[in-house]
This record gives C-alpha cells, sequence and structure tokens, in this order.
C-alpha cells in the first residue's frame, strides 16, 4: 500500500529553488502544505514536491519535484501554465492524494489545481505513476486525460472514479 503523509524536511528546498529557475521560473516558492513523504509497505521511496513559480514575471507555473532521498530533486515537471495548459495560469495546488486502490499494481497520485483561465477559475488534473522497478514518478497522460472536463473536486471523488470507471 501506497501512503502520503506530511513532508516536513525542507533540505531540498535549495535543489528545488534552483532546478525551477533552471526551468525558467523566477519568484519561486516551494508550498509545504501539498508537499508530502511517499511510503510503499511502510518504507520511505521518496518526497513529492509542489511549488510554484513565474514564467517571464507575469505567467504563474506549478511544478512538481520528486527527491528520494529529501535532498536532491531526481525528477522535475512544469504542470499547470506550460505545455498543454499555457492558456492558463496556476492560481493554487489544491489537493494531492492516492487515488488508486490499496491493492493495485499501478499507484496514482493526483494533484488538483485551481487554475486561471481568462474568465473564470476552474479545478484541473495532473495524474503521476510511480515506477515499480526503480520509484522514478511519470506523468500519466492517459488518466489525466480521461479526468479533463469531469467537474471533480476532491480527491475523493477522483479515487471513486478512477477505481470504478477507469481501470
Amino acid at each position: 500500500m501506497t501512503t502520503l503523509s506530511p513532508g516536513d524536511k525542507q533540505e531540498y528546498k535549495s535543489a528545488i529553488i534552483a532546478q525551477a529557475q533552471q526551468n525558467g521560473l523566477e519568484r519561486v516558492e516551494v508550498n509545504p502544505e501539498q508537499t508530502f513523504s511517499v511510503t510503499r509497505d511502510s518504507k520511505p521511496i521518496g518526497m513529492l514536491i509542489q511549488g510554484k513559480g513565474w514564467a517571464k514575471e507575469v505567467h504563474p507555473v506549478c511544478f512538481i519535484g520528486w527527491s528520494k532521498d529529501g535532498k536532491h530533486v531526481d525528477q522535475f515537471f512544469l504542470t499547470i501554465g506550460q505545455d498543454e495548459w499555457e492558456a492558463t495560469g496556476c492560481h493554487k495546488i489544491s489537493s494531492v492524494g492516492v487515488i488508486s486502490g490499496k491493492s493495485a499494481q499501478q499507484v496514482k497520485i493526483a494533484v488538483i489545481y485551481e487554475v486561471e483561465a481568462p474568465d473564470h477559475y476552474a479545478s484541473n488534473y495532473y495524474i503521476l505513476g510511480i515506477k515499480d522497478t526503480n520509484d522514478d514518478i511519470y506523468y500519466d497522460q492517459v488518466t489525466t486525460n480521461k479526468f479533463q472536463n469531469s467537474y471533480l473536486k476532491t480527491i475523493a471523488e477522483l479515487r471513486k472514479a478512477y477505481n470504478n470507471n477507469f481501470n
């Protein structure tokens, strides 16, 4: 079983800020309330780090970092505000949680964002998977796309939909 618990270490902070700056972000902020230690079968496998920065001083972009040792950044993803989400800005990270079942072979973690569209705020999702072989994380575009325009607002709603409809 994979679980999330509050990420109380901040040893990663300078490394994640440097990584965000290398990816073109300024005024980088780490969100400790949405940063979590990830354990599988009671064994720590990494830290999921959430944050936000500004591209070109005006466009808010969120990011996810993954640290296996809590100090170094092993993986880094720009999320809302870049690529397929470049038309929206990242307002805030609303919630993070495991959405796959307790005995699921493929672990899925959902991040729900509040996004800024030109004329309104809305929710958007970013689904991560954890590789069994090396504990790396990856962006699960297929599952993320299934949730688009679903209007689900909570991790519990995403978990129910994922386990009932998307498996």
